[in-house]
């Protein structure tokens, strides 16, 4: 069941329908996204609102991304300790 709810971004209210059990990742979202905005306009060099709700999802598409890089790279540096592991393993088996 979807419900409505009211969220404030970049000052203005808004009511976004939302899933019941997904309420409180709305809200951290918004709140993250809030912070983004927020940080781009202390920085002072970005004029107009589109611009900076841009600049803000360019900043969080870019942390996505590189997120997604580095977890790639954690999991292939974690599959290749587990071959050598398993090489390891295999030389002991081997030796007894």
């Amino acid at each position: 069941m979807t419900k409505q709810v009211d969220v404030k971004i970049l000052g203005r209210d808004f009511q976004i329908a939302c899933p019941d059990n997904e309420e409180e990742s709305l809200v951290k979202s918004i709140e993250y996204l809030n912070h983004k905005i927020e940080e781009i306009q202390k920085q002072g060099n970005i004029v107009g609102v589109d611009k900076t709700i841009i600049m803000a999802a360019l900043n969080i598409t870019h942390e996505f991304l590189n997120q997604n890089s580095s977890s790639d790279a954690h999991l292939l540096s974690y599959k290749n300790k587990i071959t050598d592991f398993n090489k390891v393993l295999d030389q002991i088996l081997e030796s007894v």
